[in-house]
């Protein structure tokens, strides 16, 4: 059930076209503009109208939704250096071949990129039949001075902006990886629930002391969050965070604006604080965790991961994981991590080993360097 219809949008349409009369009619006259407040109230009405533009597009989109699924993944682009957080470590690649193998059904796959990061190398360009489309997310975040961003839930407000986006979908991380054939009755029930397998805890989004902590109250925003936030695939609706973003207008724009790297500065986990705002309407089904069918790498890694990535191949394969989840937390040292990213593309390629149509054939690149 959709929580607008073909007649909402007529009354968007009016309620838009009254507001564009408005504008206009206050902008040919510009000697009323002189009073600071009349001034001030014509912005708030422009910034409105714009915000209202782009709502109405979106669930025109909704309406006009044939039932369809995507998948959402934001990446940082293949970053050289050290830092754990950016390095580049064949994620994507392999996620998108596990969908690929695993989800077939899938309509569209977004990939949510910075203006300054290039598309994969490896990726066939306007490839015809490619369910991958590659997304500026500087395009959907409402202050052009909050992007670049390397905050992966400042990106998680804006998706729900991506052109031609279906309304339900399912938002991932670049290491989040399918291991067993997945079904839609696996992310939605019948009648389009999201099912959220994370246990349920009520957590605080802000420290008692936190800076923000009076703004937040003073502007009705949530204070609390869905936890534990875990690294599994998550269903998502687009409607529902139409509602979310209606129920606390501004808010996305704030978490938007902690745009450097997660944990650096501020970083309200906004995927949990949609599920707490969907639990509390009924809006999703809640079985709870299931360990089994969930694994992630340890944060700690021995020099040496030759076994110990063996390990893990054979915990996911023998005990047939539905979803895994790879941590970067390998070595600084040049040498090591090099030798450590050969062992890791072995890895990957006993899992995923074939080809997908929308790569390029043996591309030119040093694999381990």
């Amino acid at each position: 059930m959709l929580f607008f219809t073909q007649t909402d949008l007529k009354t968007m349409e009016f309620d838009l076209e009254t507001k564009k009369q408005i504008i206009a009619q206050a902008q040919s006259h510009p000697d009323n503009l002189k009073d600071e407040k009349e001034k001030e109230k014509l912005e708030a009405l422009v910034s409105k109208y714009e915000k209202d533009k782009v709502n109405y597009q979106i669930k025109k989109e909704i309406v006009q939704d044939e039932g369809k699924i995507d998948i959402v993944l934001s990446w940082a682009g293949i970053i050289s250096g050290m830092s754990e957080r950016n390095r580049y470590n064949y994620e994507l690649q392999f996620s998108l071949r596990a969908i690929h193998k695993y989800l077939p059904w899938i309509n569209k796959i977004y990939i949510l990129i910075n203006s300054d990061t290039k598309p994969p190398y490896w990726l066939k360009e306007n490839y015809p039949d490619s369910k991958i489309v590659i997304v500026d997310r500087c395009t959907l975040i409402a202050n052009p001075a909050h992007c670049p961003t390397y905050n992966t839930f400042a990106i998680y407000s804006v998706v729900h902006k991506i052109p031609g986006l279906a309304n339900k979908f399912i938002l991932m991380d670049d290491d989040f990886f399918f291991n067993r054939p997945v079904g839609p009755e696996y992310m939605f029930t019948p009648m389009g629930l999201p099912i959220v397998y994370q246990d349920y805890q009520k957590s605080k989004t802000y420290g008692n002391k936190d800076p923000l902590l009076p703004e937040i109250r003073s502007k009705g925003y949530p204070l609390w969050k869905y936890a534990p936030w875990t690294h599994i695939p998550m269903p998502m609706r687009r409607d529902y965070i139409i509602k979310f973003d209606e129920n606390y207008p501004g808010y996305l724009e704030l978490v938007q604006s902690h745009y450097e790297k997660r944990y650096r500065t501020l970083t309200e986990e906004v995927s949990m604080t949609y599920y707490l705002f969907f639990k509390n309407k009924g809006w999703i089904k809640t079985p709870g965790r299931q360990k089994a069918m969930f694994f992630q790498t340890p944060k700690f890694h021995k020099n040496d991961i030759t076994q110990e990535f063996e390990n893990y191949y054979n915990i996911i394969v023998n005990r047939k994981k539905i979803t895994f989840n790879v941590n970067d937390s390998f070595s600084k040292q040049k040498g090591v991590y090099k030798k450590q990213r050969k062992v890791l593309w072995d890895f990957y390629m006993k899992l995923y080993p074939e080809t997908p149509d929308y790569e390029l054939p043996n591309p030119n690149h040093k694999k381990y360097s």
